[in-house]
């Protein structure tokens, strides 16, 4: 019992004696030195004329947001808006990458299936025909230009599609 008392006394009285020093760590002392250097303390300066600046109570909690002080920030953004973090535009960086990449691998399928079909309709036949784009007559393709464009399919398949 007569422990509990003690070290109840003994923090009541550190918690007066930090709260009365938190108090005097809030007046501080604004001058300017003789070569127009403006100074700040705890403490009034000797012999030079100073002013006390009233500072808010602290809550401990920092309420205004960090300035930014790199000089190489990107200023394209509306004033008030926030940037993202690092981490968010590394995220949307590897988000966008990954859009690409998918656009890219759509693409080369869509390739690999004209190329498969081409194949399919190029190889068993010796005789094809095909349609004029400006014209529209339908003509027999000859076996060179068959086998050109038969080639041409196999080696686009062989260097770009898994099957």
């Amino acid at each position: 019992m007569r422990y509990v008392t003690f070290y109840l006394a003994i923090m009541l009285a550190v918690f007066v004696f930090t709260a009365t020093d938190a108090k005097a760590a809030d007046e501080v002392y604004r001058w300017v030195d003789e070569n127009g250097d403006v100074h700040f303390s705890d403490q009034p300066p000797k012999q030079v004329k100073s002013e006390v600046i009233d500072i808010r109570p602290s809550t401990g909690i920092g309420t205004q947001p960090a300035e930014n002080t790199n000089a190489d920030a990107d200023t394209s953004t509306p004033a008030g808006a926030e940037q993202p973090s690092r981490a968010q535009q590394q995220r949307d960086e590897r988000a966008e990458k990954r859009k690409e990449d998918a656009e890219k691998q759509s693409a080369l399928a869509a390739g690999c299936a004209q190329r498969y079909e081409l194949v399919s309709q190029l190889e068993p036949s010796t005789r094809v025909m095909i349609k004029d784009k400006e014209s529209g007559e339908v003509t027999r393709m000859d076996d060179n230009e068959r086998l050109k464009v038969l080639g041409e399919a196999k080696d686009y398949i062989s260097k770009n599609c898994k099957k």
